[in-house]
């Protein structure tokens, strides 16, 4: 992970935002693991993602296309003990942080995915989606997140330090991925 964090930190414009987006998202993953199932290699996708979701901001400037060429940007990174399988997982779980959602028939790479990975791209890019818009004003006003999953809803508990309402609202806005994936609404509560 030095390699990671390393690059995270010389191409993302705000790395205490990566930093909580990458806790908050690895929060989520954790506590939403009896819906998922999945194990430490998955953790491990999202964590690397969840660090380099941003880099393409380097490159980008006011082009609003940042997700797309930090997806750009993973692919071309050697990210020793990753294959090109799993950097391309990264690289689309980055990708979809925001704006589009995935979508086969429209997203060729994603379309090159076979279902098992295509679900997991899906899953960990839903919890970075909500983890980015948690810390929408990048200030890293969480605290603590755990979660509360029922037959239909998960209840994201969460501890602000000041006011919780722009956070809730961007995490909202982001959760449609989730909601989809998990089949259960989504309460906030803090």
């Amino acid at each position: 992970m030095p390699f990671v964090i390393k690059t995270a930190l010389t191409s993302d414009p705000d790395p205490a935002h990566n930093e909580q987006v990458t806790l908050l998202a690895l929060a989520l993953f954790d506590g939403l693991r009896v819906l998922h199932g999945y194990g430490p290699e998955e953790r491990r996708l999202l964590e690397i993602a969840a660090r380099l979701h941003d880099i393409g901001w380097s490159r980008a400037g006011a082009s609003g296309k940042h997700h797309k060429l930090s997806c750009e940007m993973i692919q071309e990174l050697a990210i020793p003990g990753l294959s090109g399988k799993d950097r391309l997982t990264c690289a689309l779980v980055a990708r979809y942080h925001n704006k589009s959602l995935p979508d086969a028939s429209r997203h060729k790479l994603f379309a090159s995915l076979n279902n098992g990975r295509r679900a997991v791209v899906e899953w960990l890019a839903g919890m970075l989606r909500v983890a980015d818009g948690l810390d929408c004003n990048h200030a890293g006003p969480v605290r603590q997140l755990t979660c509360a999953v029922s037959s239909k809803a998960i209840t994201i508990h969460i501890e602000f330090k000041g006011d919780c309402r722009m956070g809730l609202e961007r995490a909202f806005q982001k959760q449609e991925l989730l909601v989809r994936i998990t089949g259960r609404t989504i309460e906030y509560r803090c």
